[in-house]
């Protein structure tokens, strides 16, 4: 299990003075399922990028294993972790072809198994099965089509640590319960960061880390970061009530 720490980080995009993030201090301990929760904008994702090593703090460290990043060949980062956006590529091709560039030895029982996981399978049967070829940018797939054969490449690439940024946003109410489900199965044998800006994708996890304005200014389990009745609190009943004017209206 994979243990990852942000140690007071601060962070700006290259030409800007402006920090994105201020002294970011976040532990992810190897098995844990930690939520960064924040609205858009807050630094989630520059966050999740300097999990990854995309990008390099002007200040602190990130470190895995107790590792500074910096040190470690982007090649053995890239075997050790896994992000899923809610930009992920699909190429022109097989969905056998994308399924492989998780992981190139893959059979085809376990590419079928994947799909399986993700709710695909019986699809792509009425299709052409794992020949099945996707147009430019899988244009002939569904928004949360995509995003689940993007979450079965992940999953077979069978990394130590999962990084989900917004990995829901902008797809239909079924795929995100698939999603959402593979999350918490996944977070039950990985090291899991899900960033989301939903407080219903975060009820479930160990630790929630709330962001505003590139800080985190909470940080507690649920229940914990309800009884401070402060930003967290308010956000839980803001989305609770917007909830309720939906239901109510339908």
């Amino acid at each position: 299990m994979h243990d990852i720490k942000i140690h007071d980080v601060s962070f700006s995009y290259a030409g800007s003075d402006k920090l994105v993030l201020k002294d970011i201090n976040v532990n992810v301990e190897g098995g844990e399922f930690v939520c960064i929760l924040g609205q858009s904008g807050c630094g989630k994702s520059t966050l999740a990028s300097l999990f990854m090593g995309y990008q390099t703090a002007q200040s602190g460290k990130v470190l895995i294993c107790g590792k500074d990043i910096r040190t470690i060949p982007v090649k053995e980062r890239m075997k050790q972790m896994t992000l899923v956006s809610f930009q992920n590529y699909l190429f022109k091709g097989s969905v056998r072809e994308n399924l492989l560039m998780g992981d190139p030895s893959a059979t085809e029982e376990k590419l079928l198994a994947v799909l399986k996981k993700v709710n695909l399978y019986e699809f792509f049967q009425t299709q052409n099965g794992l020949d099945t070829m996707l147009d430019e940018q899988a244009a002939n797939l569904s928004g949360g089509q995509k995003q689940r054969l993007c979450i079965a490449r992940a999953l077979l690439h069978d990394s130590a640590l999962y990084i989900f940024d917004e990995a829901t946003s902008n797809i239909d109410v079924e795929s995100e319960e698939i999603i959402l489900k593979l999350v918490r199965n996944l977070a039950q044998e990985k090291t899991v960061i899900q960033i989301t800006h939903r407080l219903a994708n975060v009820a479930d996890s160990d630790q929630i880390y709330m962001m505003e304005k590139g800080c985190v200014i909470e940080k507690g389990m649920q229940e914990e970061l309800l009884e401070k009745q402060g930003a967290y609190a308010d956000m839980y009943e803001l989305q609770k009530a917007l909830e309720q004017y939906r239901e109510e209206a339908i």
